[in-house]
């Protein structure tokens, strides 16, 4: 099963700071929320509590959501996101098994469906400010097809072979592709141990750098259109590789370029810090609290910060990863 990854945050500590915020920023934190005989709650009481990190996290995302929406929304198909949700829908089993999964993360479908489209607006966002070339673009992707044929993990791996029989399965499957490489679709249907892939023939759409085995990735690219490769071993078996004609590459340069675009920004956080800072320089963003300004830039907009935190959840994934049993193909798609 698949998890949501919640980027909303709750409203309450942002309303609040909203409140703080006002045109009598001096006093701001001096104001009253809740007046009673025993005495005052103020603004500053619940500041304290939730911590300036916290509030500042929540009136941020709620800046960029107006932001965002204001910049970007004629340019975001709200169509297409419905589209993409009731897909996400049947993967799922349905729409009220896919609304109770989103209910176990505090979630409606409406929170979900504004998640998405902040999300589009964040593409939108990032292809306007990171240059990336057609050329570019195509140096850095490869359309291909595989066949696998695994390799035992232990003995009680029913599906693997032994490295010797997996070896020497794969050297007959690709003298057969070498004598006729029209047919790899049809090979890789019936013969390859990927599952996904093979019901598509083989086919893993287009792989982005960096994404997949070094090995295999190598000699992906180095295939010219049309062409096979020899045997390529892997962690997870022996691999005939075809790369695939790209005639569709105009059609789906759009989708490769926001792939790429979040691969760099995943290596080069500052690439989304400084999208970040032009955007509040555009609409002329002024701070009316002087710690949670320094509490949004000591985060938010810091690159080294935003770099530990990946590392942590990278971490934390490595380690569900090792502890939640077999791995799986990676693809481009």
């Amino acid at each position: 099963m698949k998890s949501f990854k919640k980027i909303l945050i709750p409203v309450a500590a942002s309303t609040i700071l909203l409140g703080a915020c006002g045109n009598n920023a001096t006093d701001s934190k001096e104001n009253t929320l809740i007046s009673s005989k025993a005495g005052d709650v103020k603004v500053s009481d619940v500041m304290d509590k939730l911590g300036d990190e916290q509030i500042a996290n929540s009136s941020f995302q709620i800046l960029l959501n107006k932001l965002l929406a204001d910049k970007y929304k004629d340019k975001v198909n709200a169509q297409d996101i419905d589209k993409d949700i009731s897909k996400e829908e049947k993967q799922y089993g349905g729409k009220d098994q896919f609304e109770s999964m989103l209910k176990q993360q505090n979630m409606t479908l409406d929170d979900y469906k504004e998640q998405k489209k902040l999300q589009a607006y964040q593409k939108q966002l990032l292809a306007d400010k990171v240059n990336l070339s057609d050329k570019e673009i195509k140096e850095d992707t490869k359309k291909g097809s595989h066949i696998l044929i695994k390799v035992k993990e232990n003995k009680d791996d029913k599906q693997g072979l032994s490295d010797k029989d997996a070896k020497k399965k794969a050297e007959d499957i690709q003298k057969q592709v070498e004598k006729d490489p029209d047919k790899f679709s049809e090979i890789a249907k019936k013969e390859s141990q990927d599952k996904a892939s093979a019901k598509k023939g083989g086919s893993l759409g287009y792989v982005i750098k960096g994404q997949m085995d070094s090995k295999f990735e190598k000699a992906l690219f180095k295939l010219k259109e049309g062409h096979v490769s020899k045997i390529v071993k892997t962690d997870y078996g022996y691999h005939i590789i075809k790369a695939d004609k790209e005639s569709d590459f105009d059609k789906e340069k759009g989708k490769l370029k926001s792939k790429l675009i979040q691969e760099k920004v995943q290596k080069d956080p500052k690439l989304l810090t400084d999208a970040y800072k032009s955007l509040l320089k555009e609409y002329k963003v002024d701070y009316k609290d002087r710690d949670i300004k320094k509490a949004i830039e000591g985060s938010i907009l810091d690159p080294q910060k935003i770099k530990q935190q990946q590392q942590q959840q990278q971490q934390q994934q490595s380690a569900g990863a090792t502890s939640g049993g077999n791995a799986t193909m990676s693809t481009g798609q």
